[in-house]
């Protein structure tokens, strides 16, 4: 009896969504990811998708010259900085490298060094959900790809916003068990 009172509740308590998972990775592929968050991504910690991507969030910097092209830059005009570091497993010369950034208002490139110089281009200017950059990338490790975002945490988001998704190179994502990036608006 016990046994099954403990099941009806376990069972009630997932259907209202209330179960304590904080590993968005044991959602399945027919459940919608972005809905599916519990706690948004901490700063300054690396995830990795060994030998092949590497990502993490940081505080935006105070004082930066945004390149040629983008609005002038003011820190507080921006939530989080977003960095990918791609490990190509051989050189690539015009690779097509995207990313998915599904609920931000405006991004600029975060560029330290001429070498990391890329043009960006967004598939739809109201809202940059997939930013493009075709590059050329030596076999290894690349320069960073580097973001400035402003999350969009309009209405629906819930405190929590998943903002980036997926990175995909040559139309192959390489994003593997690295999780959401989410951030809390609150």
């Amino acid at each position: 009896m016990k046994k099954t009172i403990y099941l009806i509740l376990v069972a009630f308590l997932m259907v209202l969504g209330c179960s304590k998972v904080d590993d968005v990775a044991v959602v399945s592929s027919g459940e919608n990811q972005l809905k599916s968050a519990r706690t948004a991504t901490a700063l300054g910690v690396w995830d990795d998708n060994a030998g092949v991507l590497r990502t993490s969030l940081w505080a935006p910097p105070v004082v930066y010259i945004a390149p040629a092209g983008y609005p002038a830059y003011v820190a507080s005009n921006y939530d989080v900085m977003a960095h990918f570091g791609y490990i190509s497993p051989e050189a690539v010369t015009g690779a097509v490298v995207e990313f998915t950034f599904p609920h931000i208002e405006y991004f600029v490139p975060h560029i330290t060094k001429p070498s990391e110089y890329r043009t960006y281009s967004v598939n739809n200017l109201d809202n940059a959900t997939v930013i493009t950059c075709t590059a050329d990338l030596v076999k290894g490790m690349n320069p960073m790809f580097c973001f400035l975002v402003k999350v969009d945490c309009g209405k629906g988001n819930n405190g929590l916003t998943t903002f980036w998704t997926d990175m995909k190179v040559n139309g192959v994502s390489v994003k593997g068990t690295i999780k959401n990036k989410v951030f809390a608006c609150n």
